[in-house]
């Protein structure tokens, strides 16, 4: 057998090996899809419910009727104008081989820091990628995204409160990636402190004759439900990120197990053709030299 067709045989092999490996990760990956998938929807519900409750809390505070109402904003409600750098979460993964996920994170993150602006790293690969910038950078909270619990996620949040109260930050925010489907991931940016809900108004009833009575007070409930809001805000977005990136591997995964797929049978098909034409070509020179030798014969 020629040269050539033995190093086209240990390629064929090389990529069978390789796609023994992409598949049995596509399929690591998509269980652990399904798992954090099902972890997303079961929190669906308590995060819904939970935004209501902090929705009505605020369209009280905000509604003209209550204007006599003096309450004061949590800390995590007040802006800090005069401050001069923001602090930004960056939510990456730990592990690689899940396409442009980290890719697409970074791009959007570099085009919005600015150089004094500082940094909390979630993931790996946000470390490895800011580790030589000029930005200053908080790496304790870098395995925080490989299983996001919502004590963790408290702690976090505490971190971030106790930060922003100092003035030193004129925003906290966060850049994630976000769910739309299977097939398409966001990143995107959302600011945590100071907490602004958005459409808040919508749910003020100014077809009420009386306002709500809070116990002790509307400022205590306010203050106990803006913590506990956030910590479930982020918690989803770690949720987020998760599925988004498992989603991302398993596709990529799929994608190189057909590549290897489809190289393959080209392979196996270019080894055949040199292998026929190998055995036409060892035929030939039998037959040619039985027929040499025939005529030698006859001629003697």
């Amino acid at each position: 057998m020629s040269e050539s067709l033995v190093n086209t045989k240990r390629r064929i092999a090389t990529i069978r090996s390789t796609e023994k490996i992409t598949k049995a990760m596509k399929l690591v990956a998509a269980v652990k899809y399904q798992r954090w998938r099902k972890a997303y929807d079961n929190n669906s519900g308590y995060f819904m419910a939970m935004e209501r409750t902090l929705q009505r809390a605020l369209s009280s505070l905000y509604s003209a009727s209550l204007d006599e109402i003096d309450v004061k904003l949590p800390p995590a409600m007040v802006d800090h104008p005069e401050a001069k750098k923001d602090l930004v979460l960056i939510v990456s993964s730990s592990l690689g081989l899940c396409g442009a996920y980290n890719y697409n994170l970074f791009k959007l993150a570099d085009s919005l820091l600015k150089p004094e602006d500082e940094l909390i790293l979630i993931g790996e690969k946000a470390r490895g990628h800011y580790q030589n910038s000029r930005h200053t950078c908080n790496n304790d909270y870098v395995a925080l995204g490989d299983n996001p619990t919502y004590a963790s996620v408290r702690k976090l949040r505490h971190y971030l409160v106790r930060a922003y109260k100092t003035g030193k930050y004129r925003n906290v925010r966060l850049i994630y990636t976000h769910y739309k489907n299977s097939l398409t991931f966001l990143p995107t940016e959302l600011t945590l402190l100071p907490f602004q809900p958005e459409n808040v108004e919508l749910t003020i009833d100014k077809s009420a004759s009386y306002p709500p009575i809070y116990e002790p007070s509307l400022q205590d409930v306010i203050e106990s439900i803006v913590p506990h809001y956030i910590d479930a805000l982020m918690y989803r977005k770690m949720l987020d990120s998760l599925v988004s990136e498992q989603a991302s591997r398993r596709n990529a995964m799929e994608t190189a197990t057909d590549a290897a797929d489809k190289i393959s049978a080209q392979l196996r098909l270019e080894y055949n053709k040199a292998r026929q034409n190998a055995i036409t070509q060892e035929i030939t020179e039998v037959v040619a030299g039985a027929n040499a030798g025939k005529k030698k014969d006859e001629e003697e």
